[in-house]
């Protein structure tokens, strides 16, 4: 099985959630740097209400799931062996006729 469907699905399904909750975001943000660099601080204050707050968690769960599906499909695949061609079945290109 192959993961490329499902990181692309999954990309999608987070990049739609996180600009929902984060598009219609009304909120603060504050930085504040301190000498001890134990006293640096970061604030955000994010609040997204109506149907972006609806439709974004579910989207984001649903890449983040799609993703860790992916994940395991690229583990499995790792370790997975390719189908056996059957060498005696093709024609070499030896015995081809020539084409004029």
């Amino acid at each position: 099985m192959k993961s490329n469907r499902l990181v692309i699905a999954a990309t999608l399904f987070l990049a739609a959630g996180v600009a929902l909750l984060f598009g219609f975001t009304s909120g603060t943000t504050g930085f504040t740097l301190g000498y001890p660099f134990s006293a640096t601080k970061l604030h955000l204050d994010i609040t997204t209400t109506g149907i972006p707050a609806l439709a974004g968690v579910p989207l984001l769960a649903a890449g983040a799931l799609l993703l860790f599906m992916a994940f395991v499909a690229a583990i499995v695949s790792q370790y997975s062996q390719p189908d056996p061609h059957d060498i005696a079945d093709l024609r070499s290109k030896r015995q081809d006729p020539f084409d004029e």
